[in-house]
């Protein structure tokens, strides 16, 4: 479908679909396999796509044909982001932006100051993820979606914890669970269907970590049943969240000073990140290691700080 001598002469929903259909794929394989997995093909795929738009009459299919090649730039952006392509993922966020804003689509629009806050989240700086969080909140709430809201909520509480902000860090998540437990009831476009029952409690799970880092180290004990729950509600589809589920596990365990556990833990993390292609892995992967460092001298630590150095230095996801 990306021959050049392919391309219609007029755009129907039937070419729209088909945009779709390739994105849902790609977002999988993204999902299970990490960005290095679709990006290309996300790219290829929004090469044969862009184009379309010029040649879309209708109303209705333009609309559609929007959301779509929006939604196609937003997964373009995180796959870059995944791999550590800041420049490209920029790039693919701004037109999401702008097609999502051209369509009308607010709940869109707010999915990716979502993810453009993640950008800054993993690279600690908190203050701009926040911002970036607290301008899709409106957005998503004028759009009417209680999950946007909630997904919006519980990545403010994170970005709180990382700030050592604890009270407004507890706040804002209880409102994310408020807001989740809303939108049960909702039927969550592509974009957002990430965001289930696991991903909020890792989430949750992921404040508690931050907090008990600079806040109070009691913070470890409530985050370890709550990783642990997510890890047992996640499915195989999610490796690269289930791998970052477990590095953050490891890592409180070696907070309680519980480096046995924390190795075993540790080693499933790395096993299960081999396969990914994700620089994000690899990256996630820092703090635990720093955190085994600290307990030099103790065999188990030791093993896991050499274990994860091998890892961050031979990834898939580094190439």
């Amino acid at each position: 479908m990306f021959n050049g001598d392919a391309f219609p002469d007029r755009v129907d929903k039937t070419d729209v679909r088909h945009v779709e259909t390739l994105t849902s794929a790609l977002r999988a394989l993204d999902h299970e396999y990490g960005g290095g997995s679709c990006r290309d093909a996300c790219v290829a795929l929004l090469n044969w796509a862009n184009p379309l738009i010029d040649t879309s009459s209708s109303g209705q299919v333009l609309h559609r044909l929007q959301v779509a090649i929006a939604d196609l730039h937003n997964l373009a952006g995180w796959a870059s982001f995944d791999m550590g392509l800041l420049e490209s993922a920029h790039l693919h966020f701004g037109r999401a932006m702008g097609l999502a804003r051209a369509s009308g689509n607010s709940a869109l629009e707010a999915n990716i100051h979502y993810r453009m806050g993640r950008v800054h989240l993993h690279y600690e700086l908190a203050e701009d993820a926040l911002s970036s969080f607290q301008r899709g909140l409106p957005i998503a709430q004028a759009s009417g979606s209680t999950l946007a809201v909630s997904i919006l909520h519980a990545n403010e509480a994170w970005a709180f914890a990382k700030m050592g902000s604890e009270r407004q860090a507890l706040r804002q998540f209880a409102r994310a669970e408020d807001e989740f437990q809303r939108s049960m009831a909702e039927d969550a476009p592509p974009w957002a269907r990430f965001f289930d029952l696991a991903d909020l409690v890792s989430i949750g799970g992921m404040v508690h970590t931050e907090l008990a880092r600079t806040c109070d180290v009691k913070y470890a004990r409530s985050a370890i049943p709550m990783l642990t729950r997510a890890i047992s509600s996640g499915g195989a589809e999610a490796s690269r969240s289930q791998s970052f589920r477990l590095a953050a596990l490891a890592m409180n365990y070696l907070v309680q000073n519980e480096a046995e556990q924390a190795r075993e833990i540790g080693e499933q993390a790395i096993a299960l990140s081999g396969p990914i292609r994700s620089a994000r892995t690899r990256d996630r992967m820092r703090p635990l290691k720093q955190e085994a460092e600290r307990l030099r001298g103790n065999e188990a630590a030791d093993d896991l700080a050499s274990r994860l150095g091998k890892f961050m230095t031979t990834s898939r996801g580094a190439a």
